[in-house]
């Protein structure tokens, strides 16, 4: 049976043998299968395929590689080969790439609005308008590039973070409460909820672990590439030598924020300074000769971060946690190049701006508040004070004393292009080789060469012009500083700082060169005189003649326009008179009589009476 009579078995109601026999196993094993590559990569798989190669492949010798080999293909085939110079360890992959990453705003946006204290947590706020106002993090939050992907169904911290910041970049006029985390900060481990560090910490912690939640890795490495260690997370080398082979040993530790003493620096780069100078010992075996004993060296930023958080220890660790209300110079840029190590000066940013301040309040921790310095995406400060929000200048900021500062490397410059210089028609020479083209192509050429030429000869000219008019405008003002200035003696010019009695003198001498000099009486008659094409056919009358018939015709223009007076209307007057309460008069009647009660009970009585004295009778 050929297709086309199947068709018009199927089109008459008949029974078709393929649609009857669909679901049998012939049908199911004859089915063709199509298979579509997967968008998810097989780790195990991959590892299976370096570490083994096919039998007639052309790959050469083959080298067993280790379980943490990188599988996005960032690093090299073996384990020495992610492993530097200097020996620091790159992870096996990276769960978000920093270039995705810009350290200065995509977009302009409004000033966010305040934050509510609630329950004297302005540590709180403070942090939360810091983070809010963090270029790098701000974009990728607004991007949403975690919630777009996030698979935890509960509470996930993250996409609450990133709903604070895209509310809060909205520029509402009312103050936000964040409710949402003010019960988490209930639950932190260490710290104290009256110190913003410790809340920035629970903040760094609380992220961290939600972005890697849902990545299920183990390596440390590969955790710290995240996107919260994209941003703010660098890395600490410590050289320390062995006393016995004088052989170096680096190790490496990642930092998301740096805690710096202020007791003898003057300054924070003074703090930078002082912290990486300090000598570190560690007491552990030596990697080169196995001796124990002591190792010395100093400490130095190997791997710098795109945001750099510092903290000035300002709270001392007594009872009363007082704190230290000491002076510390900032500046509004920063360079961190002579702590970085020497190796690495010239691959890493050492750069940075400083975008906002936490500032204290108070002579303890117990008391005063926190406020936040930030800078807008429009390059503004502003003083974020709990609810109140204002503009600050830069006099006021470099004033204050802070307590966190967070600086960020600046963005990368865009290169312009170089406008070509217009080249007339005359002067212009090109150089084409012969080449075959069709006709419409080959006039299609001709006319954009044309066009090309016409808008090089335009632009020429505008430009010859713009030079030809700054060319006047630099001698008319070279003419005008030549010339000498000629002060008025004949005007009168009345100082603050005199007295009344000279001032009344001046203004009584302006009113008599006025009325003797001024040509306003003049001009005033020629106006009001009747012309032969003036505009008024008769004179005009002012209203100064109170002479005659002019004041019958102003009495008599005003009653034109005069309002009649408007009848009152009797309906409104007992509306608005409002309604008379009817009180009813109190029947004090009632209280004297007696009641229905009282009267039977005399009724019965006055029965019994007549009932015994009719008894006493018949006796």
């Amino acid at each position: 049976m050929s297709n086309q009579q199947r068709a018009e078995k199927v089109v008459k109601g008949g029974k078709n043998e393929t649609f009857a026999q669909k679901n049998t196993v012939n049908s199911l094993l004859n089915r063709a299968i199509k298979f579509r590559k997967s968008r998810y990569v097989d780790q195990k798989l991959e590892l299976f395929k370096k570490k083994f190669a096919p039998v007639n492949g052309t790959a050469g010798v083959v080298h067993a590689t280790s379980a943490y080999d990188n599988i996005s293909g960032s690093g090299g085939d073996t384990i020495g080969d992610k492993i530097d110079a200097n020996g620091f360890e790159n992870p096996s992959k990276v769960l978000f790439a920093k270039d995705k990453l810009n350290s200065g705003w995509n977009n302009i946006h409004p000033v966010g609005s305040g934050l509510k204290d609630l329950g004297h947590l302005s540590s709180l706020n403070a942090v939360l308008q810091v983070l809010t106002y963090t270029p790098a993090l701000a974009n990728y939050l607004l991007e949403r590039k975690h919630s777009a992907n996030c698979t935890i169904q509960d509470y996930c911290f993250v996409c609450a973070v990133e709903e604070h910041a895209r509310t809060a970049l909205k520029g509402s006029p009312y103050a936000l409460q964040p409710r949402v985390f003010v019960g988490k900060l209930k639950k932190m481990k260490n710290g104290s909820s009256k110190d913003a560090y410790d809340v920035w910490n629970y903040f760094m912690e609380q992220i961290q672990s939600f972005l890697i939640s849902e990545k299920t890795t183990k390596d440390k490495l590969v955790a710290e590439t995240s996107a919260l260690y994209q941003i703010f997370g660098g890395y600490i080398q410590t050289k320390l030598e062995c006393a016995s082979c004088n052989l170096p040993e680096n190790t490496y530790n990642s930092f998301l924020s740096l805690s710096l003493d202020l007791t003898q620096c003057s300054s924070v780069e003074r703090c930078l300074t002082k912290y990486f100078k300090e000598q570190v010992s560690a007491v552990k075996e030596c990697v080169h000769c196995q001796n124990e004993g002591e190792l010395t060296g100093k400490r130095s930023v190997y791997k710098t971060p795109m945001t750099l958080a510092i903290q000035l220890q300002r709270f001392n660790q007594d009872s009363d946690r007082t704190k230290i209300n000491k002076t510390v110079k900032f500046e509004e840029t920063i360079d961190i190049s002579r702590i970085v190590t020497e190796s690495e000066k010239e691959n890493v940013n050492t750069k940075y701006n400083l975008y906002s301040i936490i500032v204290h309040t108070g002579d303890a921790i117990h008391n005063g508040r926190y406020m936040a310095y930030v800078k807008s995406s429009s390059g503004v400060w502003y003083c974020m004070d709990n609810e109140i929000v204002q503009v600050a200048s830069m006099k006021r900021l470099l004033e204050e004393k802070p307590y966190m500062l967070f600086y960020n490397t600046p963005p990368p410059k865009v290169e312009k292009r170089e406008k070509k210089k217009p080249v007339k028609k005359e002067n212009k020479e090109i150089d084409v080789e012969p080449v075959l083209l069709e006709d419409t192509e080959q006039k299609q050429v001709i006319e954009e060469d044309e066009e090309d030429e016409q808008e090089e000869v335009i632009l020429s000219e505008v430009d010859e012009d713009e030079e030809e008019e700054k060319e006047r405008l630099r001698k008319a003002l070279e003419e005008a500083s030549t010339k000498e200035k000629i002060d008025n003696t004949a005007a009168i010019v009345v100082e603050a700082n005199e007295n009344m009695k000279s001032k009344r003198d001046k203004l009584g001498a302006l009113i008599e060169k006025e009325s003797s000099q001024s040509k306003s009486s003049t001009v005033k008659e020629e106006l009001l005189t009747k012309l032969a094409n003036n505009q008024f056919e008769d004179d005009i009358g002012t209203w100064e003649e109170d002479v005659g018939s002019a004041v019958e015709k102003r009495k008599s223009v005003l009653k034109q326009f005069k309002q009649k007076r408007k009848r009152v209307d009797m309906y409104d007057l007992d509306y608005d008179r409002g309604k008379v309460k009817k009180i009813k008069n109190k029947q004090e009647e009632k209280f004297n009589k007696p009641n229905l009660f009282q009267i039977t009970a005399e009724k019965t009585a006055d029965r019994i009476k007549k009932n015994k004295g009719k008894r006493v009778g018949k006796t």
